[in-house]
């Protein structure tokens, strides 16, 4: 897997969950402007934290924003988010993800091209696969509603066992988020290959979700 510069703003529930899941593998900058939050997150985790605001351009430069390979703002702050995000579209961030508290702002993130994630639809384990497989992004319009997040159990045995690369098969369909197996939680990539009756989040097009959901949780017999 490729090593990845990110930053993200807020160590909130989001922010913290999304950062710990992350610095195992990649480089992350934490902004929050709690300083009290900023010492805990530093003492726990392994990231750069930086005590202040999303909407500071001199905190953003002194965490190297062009050369952030993906920005993520998680505040409960929706201008917050959205200036802070505009800002990193504009020195160049390719990856760039926005959590949305309220609803009847996200018509001004579209304005902005700016791709938004409500909390509501399980968000951190979404951000997460968004950063590491980005072509989650063209499948959907983020926050547009045209797409669900199913919780699924795989029941089809023509599943198991094989690369996820050869069950998404580069489809835009759908993509799968997550994994949970008997003992841990996993962002998948390409090479993890699926268990029978191991859970899976999916991202679905609205449109296919009766035709995924029959594919992960009917058997080969049923299909037929």
């Amino acid at each position: 897997m490729i090593k990845l510069m990110g930053i993200i703003v807020g160590a909130g529930r989001i922010g913290y969950n999304l950062a710990r899941n992350m610095a195992e593998k990649h480089d992350i900058t934490l902004i929050d402007k709690d300083k009290e939050l900023c010492e805990k997150t530093n003492y726990l985790l392994d990231c750069y934290v930086i005590h202040g605001t999303g909407t500071n351009t001199k905190i953003l430069e002194d965490a190297d924003i062009t050369k952030a390979d993906f920005f993520v703002a998680t505040t409960g702050n929706d201008e917050v988010n959205l200036l802070s995000s505009v800002y990193a579209k504009e020195h160049g961030v390719n990856i760039i993800i926005s959590r949305l508290n309220n609803t009847e702002h996200a018509e001004i993130f579209t304005k902005f091209n700016i791709p938004f994630i409500n909390p509501e639809t399980s968000a951190m384990r979404l951000i997460a696969r968004s950063i590491v497989r980005p072509t989650a992004q063209s499948l959907v319009s983020l926050g547009q509603g045209n797409a669900e997040i199913l919780e699924l159990k795989v029941k089809n045995k023509d599943l198991a066992f094989i690369p996820i690369s050869e069950i998404e098969n580069n489809t835009d369909k759908f993509i799968i988020v997550m994994v949970y197996t008997d003992n841990e939680t996993i962002i998948p990539t390409k090479e993890t290959m699926l268990g029978y009756d191991d859970s899976v989040a999916v991202l679905v097009k609205t449109e296919y979700v009766n035709e995924i959901q029959d594919l992960f949780t009917k058997n080969t017999s049923e299909l037929e």
